[in-house]
């Protein structure tokens, strides 16, 4: 799974899957954009890891929600590295409220945040990819895609149809080359999913997972490397689920 001449933009890179994903990627050879919204020095930090490794690299601060800020990412690779070959859209994330106490601006944000944003990065790197009948597009969704997700309805909304989206757009662009797949992770052991748990809830959740536990970011990025390489240039319009056996569609 060699991605030595490869440019890949990963975004949500500075921390948690985008970060242990951005790091892999370049571990298999590719430049790497490191895309972040908030966390400057975090972006700094995973960009120093890469030229470590002897690959090259930039941040590039954008809201993924914002058409301008997206084009301006990519126009930005493109200056920097010539292509782009490959896009991650890994930024994502909701807030726990019942739909009874959610409020028109919550649901819209969520949203956006998860579904407009991969709309808008596809777009933005579409036309260099159809230009050079090549590219890998992977979405970030998860299990809560499949599965019910309490209290987080728009959350779940906006992860299936970030399935329902890879789908037709992998249908769109297959005369191109172009994969666009989707991976799936259950719950993973980030930052932002800690949360305030207590430690007596998170091994709680822990033993729901058939293998034992729950997930960490360095378990996701092989994932997204194997779509992102061309050992899955036959592979297309697909759901990648690494969840340890928590879910089986």
């Amino acid at each position: 799974m060699e991605l030595s001449g490869k440019v890949a933009i990963v975004t949500g890179a500075s921390r948690g899957i985008g970060r242990a994903t951005a790091l892999c990627l370049a571990e298999a050879g590719a430049n790497v954009v490191v895309n972040y919204r908030k966390g400057r020095e975090a972006g700094q930090e995973v960009v120093e890891e890469i030229t470590k490794r002897g690959r090259n690299a930039i941040t590039a601060q954008a809201d993924v929600t914002r058409s301008a800020e997206v084009e301006a990412m990519v126009e930005t690779a493109l200056r920097s590295f010539g292509r782009v070959d490959i896009l991650v859209n890994n930024a994502g994330g909701s807030l726990t409220r019942a739909v009874v106490d959610m409020d028109e601006k919550e649901w819209d944000d969520v949203i956006a945040f998860n579904l407009k944003s991969a709309f808008l990065c596809c777009k933005a790197v579409l036309p260099t990819m159809i230009r050079n009948r090549y590219g890998k597009i992977v979405n970030v969704s998860s299990n809560y895609g499949v599965t019910p997700a309490n209290r987080r309805s728009h959350y779940s909304a906006a992860k299936a149809g970030l399935i329902a989206f890879t789908r037709s757009l992998a249908v769109e662009v297959a005369p191109y080359h172009i994969n666009v797949n989707v991976l799936a992770p259950g719950p993973t052991d980030t930052p932002r999913w800690r949360g305030n748990r207590t430690e007596a809830e998170l091994a709680a959740r822990a033993r729901d997972v058939p293998w034992g536990r729950v997930g960490k970011p360095e378990d996701m990025a092989p994932a997204v490397l194997f779509l992102v390489s061309d050992a899955s240039s036959y592979i297309t319009g697909q759901q990648l689920h690494v969840n340890g056996g928590l879910v089986m569609p």
